[in-house]
């Protein structure tokens, strides 16, 4: 799994108030993504990006809930996903384009 965290120039010109929020981030991140770990396969890769869109530079009680919202989404949308083939055995790869039968006007 990789994370990714961005501070836009735009709303923070200045790069110690850039970094100080991504590093709130980053850090809210490192404490509370376990959880996300232990659910996910071995093997799966999953990469997202944390990107702050806020105008006013955040305590850490107010990142805080907004990242383990994030990571509860994230929890519940890996858990709604369909199963992952076991092995090739496993997939179903549909017929070329050209075998499928057509559809002709109304009979």
């Amino acid at each position: 799994m990789q994370a990714g965290f961005s501070v836009p120039k735009k709303k923070f010109r200045s790069s110690v108030d850039r970094h100080r929020v991504r590093r709130l981030m980053v850090e809210a991140w490192r404490l509370h993504k376990q959880p996300l770990y232990e659910i996910i396969p071995a093997g799966t890769q999953i990469h997202v990006f944390f990107l702050f869109t806020g105008t006013k530079m955040p305590a850490y009680q107010e990142v805080l809930p907004v990242m383990l919202r994030a990571i509860a989404k994230l929890i519940s949308e890996h858990q709604q996903l369909p199963a992952q083939p076991s092995s090739d055995q496993d997939l179903v790869i549909p017929p070329p384009i050209d075998t499928l039968p057509t559809i002709t006007g109304q009979q």
